[in-house]
Formats: structure tokens, C-alpha cells, sequence
């Protein structure tokens, strides 16, 4: 038997239960065919209480009408994927013992080199007295071989039981494949229990996966005074040749450990090693002499302790006996793994569809990548519902399914593993819940106006009355500088957005749309780059404009709007402008979006704004299409 293909059984065992919600339908309009042309109409539901097939006009009344039942494609999935989480536990018991048997399999090994390096080491010892010592040089090599036999029997035995708990792994893995293609579905259900208890029974049962025996052999004691003066005129073992050090593999450290593995020729003597180790620091390039420590172990590996998180290490290692020391071996640099990343909440923004994460690296070393996990509860060691990986910046964008509750972590990945989970972020996609579903951003303080101030929630711009001088204003690339503006972290993702601006009855501004790119010294509504809604006061009334290129309709507001809402459509290209307080509807653009565009805000006179976003889409907005322009 294969002892490497359980996982492989497993993942395909999955991928065939993974029936959709379509063939479950599918198969239930063809039993509600048949139900139709026979005279005694078969089960149609399955009593969760009972594990048994029966009617669903038994759950209001009969012996099942304090149960929990199911129709059958519903209770099919449920079943389903109740013994697809009973084969992740069968999945995660066949990696273990894959491993152990790997393990073993290198032990085998371990134990012939150990073999024979005492054996040559008798043979040295013993050769030019081959005569008066051969009697007990052969007493001791007999000995060994004994020994030798005995841990490999009992390693075999390991083996076997290994062997034995994958095979039933494997009939388990077998059995609910066959089931699994089962068509008919009373009949699976009615076989499928029995297999999920004794997928059950099987996974309760304890493997120990701890070594049977120590791996070193017993050095036999012999009494050598007779030919001590023999001995003496041997020739001594010869000092190590220099150990070469192995370069780090992934998933060898933690945030605080490092496992470090080294080689040697196989014809050295090594009593022990010396493993050295320094570490690398921003101090280390302005010639400051950083601490060496030193380990001593007898094995070439050797599980470095009290680290720093996301740091280079630099190690050397010697190898002595009773000659001397080795040369030391050529440098290496580990490393271990990164802190958990630190999520921005601030600046993450989100709607119906996506979300966008974004987080600091919480590490001074570079890290190579990162790596979002999304659950779907709250429990830290929950399984993980997706993955994005080899992530390169601290931000990403995913998309999210409606209905939905998820709690999202980032790792961040060097060459010893990911690190631990950032704590997390919960976004959710559902109606109920203390999260809102609609589009979520901040403002974009870097490209503010110098005489625009941003609230330290991001929600809010200030026009303040005095005028800064020119020489104290500092523009920068993306600043604007003619217009008083500033610009929304809008997530780049098409679909439905919505968010409403709050203003006063005498200020004076201008809302709406730009592409991220749009001129920067011209004002919003003036140029083809943007869609913007402007109110000016004037002496006789409120005036409103609804400026695109430097053009405006004629259209007259009655009612003044104090919260106006914003509603961009990709599908259907347009921006519309709603009076949020009389759900009026005041104007819409009917454009060809070519890029993503982002919310822009300026105030054209002292004053301020703020921005209320996070919100669901008003029904009568997203039920009702508004007249194009």
C-alpha cells in the first residue's frame, strides 16, 4: 500500500461530494415527478432526530412532529457535509501518520549510520590487535547486530501498526466513495449513518505517534588492561573535517525558535558540536560587535530558543573528539518568522461585493509576503473558509459573498513560515448584524487642499474662515491646488455604490464623482474627469448646478437637501443625486465609466462637510431606476 496517496483519496473524495444547489433541485423535480405517477407517495423528507426517511406532512403532526426534518436535497447536503468535515478529521489522522512513517523511514537510516560508525569505530580500535581481541571484537559486533535487529523490529512493528490504521483509513475512504455515488437517495441516507459513526469511532481512537526505543546503541565496556600498552601504539582517531551547514527550509521556525540542521562527511569521529550563533541587527553595518552565543549538542540539528521575531540570525558550527576541533563551517542566515501584521481598520473600506484590507507589517526586517485568511466565525482556531496567498503589499482586495458573515486575518510569510494571525476584522454581508453592508471609505488626506482639514475619523472636512498664506500652503503631486477638495478611498469594484453628505444650509460645495487622476488644479464639475452636484448662494436663492465638462442642465430645487445621497451604478453608468430626507430624487448623469472613479467633496467657501457612509442602499433607490439625462 501506497502510503502517501491517502490524502490525494481524500481531496477527491470532497470534490465528488461537492453537489450544487442546482443538481439538488434538479434531483428533487424528478422525485416530485415520480411522486405524481405513483399511488403511494415515498418519503419526501429526513427526520434529523430519528436518522430515518419519512413525510414532511409528519412534522405538524405524528410521531415526528416534535423533530427536526428536512426535505431530502436539504437534509442530503446537510448529511453531505457532515461526512465531508468526518473525512477532513480522517484527512488530518492520514497526514499524521504519513508523517510518523516518514519519520520512521528516516529512522531506519539513522539507525544504519549509527550501526555502522560504532562498527568502523571497533574495527579501528581493534585492528592491530586483531588476534588477542578478535574473540571479543566479534562478541561486541554480535551484539550490536542483536541490538541492531532489535530496534529494527521493533521499528517494523511501528510500521506495520501504521500500516494497518491507513488501511482502514483507506476502506473508510473507499466505502463513503462508493456511497457518495449512490443515485439513490433514501438509500444513502439509510447507509451513510452507520459509516459516520464508525468514521466516528475510528477517529477517537488514539495512535500513538512517539519514538518506541532510543535511537543510539550501547557502547559495550570491555576490559582492555591487558593489552593497554597495545593499545597505545594505535594510531587516534583524526579531528572532524569542517561541518557544512544546511540552508533554511521553509517552516522551520517560529516568531521566537529557530531549527537549525547541519552535515557531516560520514567517516568523522564527533563527540559533540558547538553550534554558534549571532544575531544580524541594523547595529551589525555600523561596525558594532553584536553577543555570540554557543550551544553544545550531540545531534547535527539543534532548536534555537528566546529569538526575535522577523530577525536574521547568523550560525556556525564546530564538530569535536577526542583529537581535536573542526574547522569551523561556511555562515548561514535564518530567519524567524515575521510579528502578526497590524490591520488598519481605519483604512479599510468595503461594500455589498468586496472588501479591502490594508495593514502594517508590524516587523523592521522585510517580509516576502502575506498571506488573508477569511472565516466565516469568530473562533480563532476555526477552519479557514478561503485563502489569498503570496500577497506582496500590505493591502488586498477580495471578493465576498452576499449573505455572509466573515472574520478576516493576515499572516504575514518569510523563509522560516507565516506568522501568527493579526488580530482580526469582522465584515459582514447580511443585513442583521452590527456591521454595516454598504459602501464603507475615509477621505484621502493626501490629496486635500492645504486649507482643507480632515477629522481624525475621516469623516468630516473643514473650510476654516482665516486664509493661509500662499507661501505656508504645501501641494504636493497629488494635492489639489486650485479647488478646495479632497477626494474618497472608494474601493475599485464595480457594481452598486451608495454614501450621503451632510451639509449646512449656507455652505457652499460641491459633491459628486472624479476619475483618480483628474486635474488636480482645476475645479471638480469643470473638467470631463468628473460629475459633481454644486450649491452656490446667492442673494435671491439656492442655486444648484449639475456640472460635467463645464456644463450644466437647467434644474431648479425647490426644497433645499441638507443630506444628500449619492448613488453610483457601474452596470448602468450613472451617478445619481438624491435628497436623502424626502427620498427625492434630484438629478442623474448618464456617463461611460472608462476607469474607476472615486467620491470627491470641495468646499467652495468656508465651511464644512461631513460623510455618512457604510450604509445599505435605500429601497427606493435600488428597486427603482432613476430617469436618465
Amino acid at each position: 500500500m501506497d502510503l502517501y496517496e491517502s490524502r490525494g483519496r481524500l481531496q477527491a473524495i470532497a470534490e465528488e461530494m461537492a453537489v450544487s444547489e442546482e443538481e439538488a433541485d434538479e434531483d428533487t423535480f424528478v422525485m416530485v415527478r415520480k411522486k405524481v405517477s405513483k399511488p403511494i407517495e415515498p418519503a419526501d423528507a429526513f427526520c434529523a432526530d430519528c436518522s430515518s426517511l419519512t413525510h414532511s406532512a409528519l412534522q405538524t403532526y405524528g410521531e415526528h412532529c416534535q423533530h427536526q426534518v428536512l426535505l431530502l436535497p436539504t437534509a442530503i447536503q446537510h448529511v453531505k457535509s457532515e461526512l465531508s468535515k468526518k473525512n477532513s478529521l480522517l484527512s488530518e489522522r492520514t497526514t499524521q501518520m504519513e508523517n510518523f512513517a516518514s519519520n520512521l523511514e528516516e529512522i531506519f537510516i539513522t539507525v544504519e549510520e549509527n550501526f555502522g560508525r560504532q562498527e568502523q569505530n571497533l574495527e579501528q580500535h581493534y585492528n592491530e590487535v586483531l588476534q588477542t581481541l578478535s574473540q571479543r571484537r566479534n562478541e561486541h559486533i554480535t551484539g550490536l547486530q542483536d541490538e541492531k535487529k532489535l530496534k529494527m523490529e521493533v521499528l517494523y512493528g511501528e510500521l506495520l501498526s501504521c500500516g494497518r490504521v491507513l488501511d482502514a483509513s483507506k476502506e473508510l475512504i473507499e466505502k463513503a466513495q462508493e456511497l457518495n455515488r449512490w443515485q439513490n437517495q433514501r438509500a444513502f441516507l439509510q447507509a451513510i449513518i452507520p459509516l459516520i459513526k464508525r468514521i466516528e469511532d475510528f477517529a477517537k481512537e488514539k495512535v500513538t505517534l512517539k519514538m518506541p526505543m532510543s535511537l543510539d546503541f550501547a557502547m559495550p565496556t570491555t576490559d582492555l588492561s591487558e593489552v593497554k600498552q597495545m593499545m597505545e601504539s594505535i594510531n587516534v582517531v583524526p579531528a572532524p573535517s569542517a561541518p557544512v551547514m544546511n540552508p533554511q527550509v521553509s517552516n522551520s521556525a517560529t516568531a521566537s525558535t529557530l531549527r537549525v540542521c547541519w552535515s557531516l562527511f560520514s567517516d568523522d569521529t564527533v563527540d559533540f558540536y558547538e553550534l554558534y550563533c549571532r544575531h544580524i541587527s541594523e547595529d551589525s553595518t555600523t561596525g558594532t560587535t553584536q553577543e555570540v552565543s554557543v550551544l553544545r549538542v550531540k545531534e547535527t540539528h539543534c532548536v534555537v530558543e528566546q529569538l526575535f521575531p522577523n530577525a536574521q540570525y547568523e550560525f556556525w558550527v564546530t564538530a569535536t573528539n577526542t583529537t581535536g576541533i573542526s574547522p569551523a563551517s561556511e555562515r548561514a542566515v535564518y530567519m524567524t518568522v515575521p510579528s502578526p501584521p497590524v490591520i488598519r481598520e481605519q483604512e479599510c473600506a468595503r461594500c455589498s461585493e468586496a472588501v479591502r484590507i490594508r495593514w502594517d507589517s508590524g516587523n523592521t526586517n522585510p517580509v516576502e509576503s502575506y498571506t488573508l485568511e477569511l472565516t466565516e466565525n469568530s473562533f480563532n482556531e476555526s477552519p479557514v473558509t478561503e485563502s489569498i496567498v503570496a500577497i506582496p503589499t500590505c493591502e488586498c482586495v477580495t471578493q465576498l459573498q452576499p449573505w455572509k458573515r466573515y472574520v478576516i486575518y493576515v499572516r504575514a510569510v518569510n523563509i522560516g513560515g507565516p506568522s501568527e494571525r493579526s488580530q482580526p476584522i469582522t465584515i459582514s454581508t447580511t443585513v442583521c448584524v452590527c456591521v454595516s453592508v454598504g459602501t464603507f471609505f475615509h477621505l484621502l488626506r493626501e490629496t486635500a487642499h492645504p486649507c482643507l482639514s480632515v477629522s481624525a475619523d475621516g469623516f468630516t472636512m473643514f473650510y476654516l474662515d482665516e486664509e493661509l498664506p500662499l507661501s505656508d500652503m504645501a501641494f504636493g503631486d497629488n494635492t489639489f491646488a486650485s479647488c478646495v477638495a479632497v477626494l474618497g478611498d472608494l474601493m475599485p469594484v464595480r457594481g452598486q455604490h451608495y454614501w450621503e453628505v451632510e451639509v449646512d444650509e449656507q455652505t457652499e460645495y460641491r459633491v459628486g464623482v472624479a476619475y483618480e487622476d483628474t486635474q488636480r488644479s482645476s475645479y471638480l464639475g469643470a473638467n470631463a474627469t468628473s460629475w459633481c452636484m454644486r450649491h452656490i448662494l446667492t442673494p435671491s436663492r439656492h442655486k444648484y448646478e449639475f456640472l460635467h465638462n463645464g456644463w450644466s442642465p437647467d434644474v431648479r430645487i425647490t426644497v433645499q437637501p441638507l443630506q444628500i445621497g449619492i448613488f453610483l451604478d457601474y452596470d448602468r453608468g450613472t451617478v445619481s443625486f438624491y435628497n436623502a430626507h424626502l427620498q427625492q430624487h434630484l438629478y442623474t448623469f448618464t456617463c461611460c465609466f472608462h476607469h474607476f472613479v472615486l467620491p470627491c467633496f470641495a468646499l467652495d467657501k468656508p465651511g464644512a462637510l461631513s460623510l455618512h457612509n457604510g450604509l445599505a442602499t435605500p429601497h427606493y433607490i435600488s428597486q427603482t431606476a432613476p430617469p436618465h439625462y
